[in-house]
């Protein structure tokens, strides 16, 4: 059984390819010798996975490649602190090793806006290798979270003599740009109430229809929208028995009608 939205068709995602059969991902260490990351786990299926191959390599790079091992600074953030502003993005590269962050965008009337969220092993803060990237744009800890930070003069080198970074951030710009066109093409077919139920069929995951932690500020930052119109239809969500409120949890009672609201079928 399967979840599917109702959307219209996109082209296929672009992949790399190559003439000699499966593709493999190598680095070198420094002593020159060559470590394969296999395209199995690195290209198949779903972007995370990929992610998490990418972790498992930057763990074994570190412990074998004390060069690589003294560049890097080791950090972790707490669930809803700043992991990067914007200078931070302009100067340093992060290898996100554990948890999730939010992208976040902001206008001059502080509005926020989720316009990425990205999970282990992404690699973001391109502004490192001389983007200057955008001063609006944040990230937040979407949950505690582990980051591996370069310098901007170390990155540039390291970028070149280490191609699995280069992998991992193409890889960070595809999940990207598939996220802003999803956004895009919710917007433009759905009103907020099957958004909203959308995001919160995602957000729950495998824990049972149960969302903790989350702030009716966070869904609407991620909707583009006001609190008080997010807090107005989970009321109404509420009133007809198909969730539970409570502060900062959500328990979604009646999944099938979410489903329904959302646009979701099962076949």
């Amino acid at each position: 059984m399967g979840r599917h939205r109702v959307r219209p068709e996109r082209p296929p995602r672009i992949q790399l390819d190559t003439q000699k059969g499966p593709m493999a991902m190598t680095y070198q260490t420094r002593d020159w010798q060559t470590t394969q990351l296999s395209s199995q786990t690195a290209t198949a299926g779903h972007p995370a996975q990929g992610y998490s191959s990418l972790t498992q390599a930057l763990t074994a790079l570190r412990e074998e490649d004390p060069a690589f091992d003294k560049a890097i600074s080791i950090q972790h953030i707490e669930r809803g602190k700043v992991v990067a502003t914007p200078d931070d993005l302009a100067s340093k590269m992060y290898l996100l090793m554990s948890g999730k962050v939010n992208m976040v965008c902001t206008n001059n009337e502080g509005r926020r806006l989720v316009i990425g969220t990205l999970e282990p092993g992404a690699i973001f803060g391109e502004g490192a290798l001389d983007n200057p990237g955008d001063p609006n744009i944040f990230v937040e800890a979407a949950e505690d979270v582990a980051v591996w930070v370069i310098p901007a003069h170390e990155a540039r080198n390291m970028t070149m003599q280490y191609p699995i970074l280069g992998w991992g951030m193409l890889q960070t710009y595809g999940e990207r740009l598939l996220q802003v066109e999803n956004s895009l093409e919710d917007v433009a077919y759905k009103k907020l109430p099957e958004r909203l139920a959308m995001l919160l069929l995602d957000l729950s995951g495998n824990q049972n229809g149960l969302i903790k932690g989350v702030s009716h500020q966070s869904l609407a930052d991620h909707l583009g929208t006001y609190r008080e119109t997010v807090s107005a239809i989970l009321r109404d969500f509420k009133r007809q028995g198909i969730v539970e409120l409570g502060y900062r949890r959500i328990n979604i009672v009646d999944v099938e009608a979410l489903r329904e609201i959302a646009g979701v079928w099962d076949w």
